[in-house]
């Protein structure tokens, strides 16, 4: 009986890769890039050029932040989104058994909540491989996984 390939998805707030095994060998191979770190750049240099002003509180005598909402934590779940759809599409075409979610704890959650509940997920990862070169993969893809919960 063989078994489907996985694909595994590498993400971290402004970069993703789809990572497949090697049909020979023990090695892994990157299949898609998506990098969005310029829009991250971008906002955070707008953020540095309108810093939030602080004010004063008329019942306590330290100052909070008053100003500009967030603009990364929302541009950041929005790229999970795009990262969550191209998975989904590649997995649907490519006929692969899940997907196993490798990202920071923070963005594993956003991540599952955007794939929904149409593709598999194998299990999770929570650390950030979107730097490791292919290569180097094996070390972690490897071993066992947190097996994911499944959707309520």
């Amino acid at each position: 009986m063989t078994r489907n390939p996985l694909l595994y998805v590498l993400a971290d707030g402004g970069r993703a890769r789809l990572v497949k095994r090697a049909a020979e060998g023990r090695h892994y191979v990157t299949i898609e890039e998506i990098d969005h770190t310029d829009h991250l750049r971008a906002l955070r240099r707008e953020l540095r050029a309108n810093p939030p002003v602080r004010v004063f509180s008329s019942h306590d005598p330290r100052r909070s932040s008053a100003g500009p909402e967030d603009l990364l934590t929302p541009a950041k779940e929005a790229f999970m989104g795009e990262v969550a759809g191209r998975a989904s599409a590649r997995a649907e075409s490519d006929r692969l058994g899940g997907v196993v979610l490798v990202a920071s704890p923070r963005l594993l959650a956003t991540l599952r909540r955007r794939l929904g509940g149409g593709t598999r997920i194998a299990g999770t990862l929570g650390k950030n491989l979107t730097k490791v070169p292919d290569h180097e993969l094996g070390d972690w893809l490897d071993q066992p996984f947190t097996a994911a919960h499944p959707a309520p």
